[in-house]
């Protein structure tokens, strides 16, 4: 009898009063500091609430007002749970205890803790938290295990790999810009192509491809992320013919062609940086659909990209996304 005794780890955090931009920054350290493999956000729930006040100690006679105060920022947007995975490295478990010590280091955190759990529960510990996300009545993304049970045409559908830290459609980025895209359909045809600057996952990439059969330029600085859009592309489209598409290394990215369609979600900094690049990349005409970004750092991007037409900028949260044309 094979006994499998695989472990994988995940460090639970509670935060208190993060900003959006310490929380990005965090989230950078851990996959490519602490080789975290994914993470998700979570509700804060009762026994949670019951384990931040717990390590107060209190017992018997009037409770602090202070902590009745916490209660209640506990109940409201004041905390925000995420996990962070840890189940590809060698040393996953070294991994998940020197992030708890780097986390607990940090005074924007009410609870950290670390637990061990038995690979047999992976796929259900995932699975439970993902399910279709419907951005438009002509689009929907859906996680892989539910591909043979939609109803929907296939031209509806980007089916993703959910769990890969590298975009599901489930952040408010990556669903702006599908929403936005969509906005672009009746400006697109079947001769155009698309790039997708700083793919990740692909996804938003593949919702070209499905809705308008376009070829696309996947880009990413990280090979983890062409190998998971590699992933995601074979589980659309398996067998199908995709000429003109293909993916690149930035490091190997040229701007020999251009396109009617970009995508960019990618951070403030980076759209910077790299401003240049995604223009010499878009054709007269074209739409850049960029994301990324803050609700308060639009207006430092429109001014910084001012070559282009702002068409519109859609907000979800502290999340925004911009369309821009070229003249």
């Amino acid at each position: 009898m094979i006994v499998n005794d695989k472990k994988f780890y995940e460090v639970r955090v509670v935060f208190q009063k993060v900003t959006p931009e310490k929380l990005e920054e965090l989230n950078f350290q851990a996959m490519n500091e602490f080789d975290c493999d994914g993470v998700q956000e979570f509700s804060i729930d009762e026994p949670t609430v019951d384990r931040i006040l717990g390590e107060r100690a209190y017992s018997g006679g009037d409770i602090p007002e202070s902590v009745i105060d916490e209660v209640d920022g506990v109940a409201s947007d004041e905390y925000l749970s995420l996990v962070y995975y840890f189940y590809e490295s060698e040393n996953i478990k070294e991994n998940a205890e020197t992030f708890l010590s780097f986390v607990k280091e940090k005074e924007i955190t009410s609870l950290v803790e670390l637990n061990e759990k038995p690979w047999d529960d992976w796929n259900q510990e995932w699975r439970k938290h993902y399910a279709e996300i419907n951005v438009h009545d002509q689009l929907v993304v859906i996680p892989e295990w539910e591909k043979e049970k939609t109803t929907r045409k296939d031209s509806e559908c980007v089916f993703i790999y959910p769990g890969m830290g590298f975009g599901t459609g489930e952040h408010q980025t990556t669903y702006l810009c599908l929403k936005l895209f969509m906005d672009t359909l009746s400006s697109l045809t079947k001769e155009d192509s698309c790039l997708d600057f700083g793919c990740g996952s692909g996804i938003l990439g593949i919702a070209a491809i499905k809705k308008l059969n376009l070829p696309v330029i996947f880009c990413d600085i990280d090979p983890l992320a062409l190998n998971n859009c590699l992933q995601n592309l074979e589980l659309n489209f398996e067998g199908r013919d995709l000429t003109g598409t293909s993916l690149v290394s930035r490091t190997k990215f040229v701007t020999d062609r251009k396109h009617k369609l970009v995508f960019a979600n990618i951070l403030e900094n980076v759209l910077l940086l790299e401003k240049e690049v995604l223009l010499d990349s878009l054709e007269s005409g074209g739409f850049l659909i960029i994301s990324g970004l803050l609700n308060h750092q639009v207006e430092g991007i429109i001014k910084e990209y001012n070559d282009l037409e702002m068409i519109s900028v859609l907000s979800k949260d502290d999340w925004s996304a911009i369309l821009l044309k070229k003249l």
